[in-house]
Parts: C-alpha cells; sequence; structure tokens
C-alpha cells in the first residue's frame, strides 16, 4: 500500500510513520508539509491512500479534498483533525472523505480506518458521528419536549396529560424523532440523548 501523509506537524509525521512502518505491508511514499504539492505528488506517485490534516497551510483542505477524490476516485482519502466542530467535520464528510478521525484518536482506530477504507467502505469515529449529529438535529420545539420527558421516564399516557395532547398525537411526535434520531428503538434512543448531551441529566 503506497501511502501519503500530509501534515504540517513533524513530531506528529513522524509517529505516523512508525506507526503505518511496523506494518510491513504499507510504504510511504511522500510527506508534505502542507497543500501546495500535493496535486503534483498524486500524479507522481500514484498512491493508493492518502492521510490528510484538516488544518494545513497552502490551501483548503476541504476543497482539495473533494478535487482529489473527483481527479482520482481510486485514490482512499483519511482526514485527520483537531477540530470538534460538528460543521468542520461534516463538511469534510460531504467532500467525500473515506475516513475521518480525530488527531486525538487511538492508533488502533487510525490502524482499523485504514482496513476499512481499503475494502471500500467508510469509517467515522464515535465522536466525529455524534458532533455531526448534534449539528443535524432537526427536532422541533414540541419534539423536543416529548423527548426530554421520555428521557425522563414519562410513558405515552403520562406524556399526554403533561403537555394537553393525546396519547396518538405523543406517539407520532415520539415516530418521529426516533426517525430523526436514526433510533430504532427506546434504548437506542436513550443511548442517543446520552451520547448527545441533549439535556443536563445526560452529563451525568
Amino acid at each position: 500500500m503506497r501511502i501519503i501523509l500530509a501534515d504540517d506537524h513533524a513530531i506528529f509525521r513522524e509517529g505516523l510513520k512508525l506507526l503505518l512502518q511496523s506494518r510491513h505491508d504499507q510504504d510511504i511514499v511522500a510527506e508534505l508539509e502542507n497543500l501546495q504539492n500535493l496535486k503534483t505528488e498524486l500524479l507522481k506517485q500514484h498512491a493508493d491512500l492518502l492521510i490528510l490534516d484538516y488544518h494545513m497551510p497552502g490551501g483548503d483542505a476541504a476543497a482539495l479534498l473533494s478535487y482529489c477524490k473527483k481527479r482520482h476516485p481510486e485514490l482512499k482519502i483519511i482526514a485527520l483533525t483537531g477540530a470538534q466542530s460538528g460543521q468542520i467535520l461534516k463538511q469534510l464528510v460531504a467532500a467525500k472523505a473515506d475516513a475521518v478521525l480525530l488527531k486525538d484518536g487511538a492508533s488502533a482506530e487510525l490502524l482499523l480506518a485504514i482496513h476499512e477504507v481499503m475494502q471500500g467502505k467508510r469509517y467515522f469515529s464515535d465522536t466525529v458521528r455524534n458532533n455531526i449529529a448534534d449539528i443535524d438535529l432537526q427536532l422541533s420545539t414540541r419534539e423536543l419536549q416529548v423527548l426530554k420527558l421520555i428521557f425522563s421516564g414519562l410513558v405515552t399516557r403520562e406524556i399526554a396529560d403533561k403537555l394537553a395532547l393525546s396519547p396518538k398525537t405523543v406517539d407520532k411526535h415520539r415516530e418521529n424523532i426516533m426517525r430523526k434520531l436514526h433510533v430504532n428503538n427506546l434504548v437506542e434512543l436513550i443511548n442517543k440523548v446520552h451520547q448527545l448531551k441533549l439535556f443536563s441529566d445526560a452529563y451525568d
């Protein structure tokens, strides 16, 4: 596997090299500390995988990522970032990164991501998924009220009485909430609330 590393922090690059070179099937063919020469290196090296830091001098990493996926559709790209912003993470996903990981993640997760993307899959760490989901919430005010009461342990009849709604309306709200949060049952719904830290109770 031919790999290009693009990261402007030499110490971080060295750490990645040690990690990747411990695997006999992985060869670092180029290292870049800015984005200016990336297009040239991709044409020259015929790499299989690009590991790209989001915050690099010399250009817009997300725009360049999107360009690389269009120009080199066979190239796998793993985007690394120290940013926790759901908006930035969503931008990297939209740019067609094969994987998006936070730079403070475990080295084992990077190796897993490499394995997954080289198998033709996409990989996003749990934190990345949750931070994106956090900005993607499209719950109405009423749905948030219902969700908070569900999270508090109330059943349909109790929620209906508390909000002066019919049980049928509460059930419809519950159905919409679960669809929007991509969960299938109550346990998954409660876990999602904890993951997203939607209510102060979820921090406990």
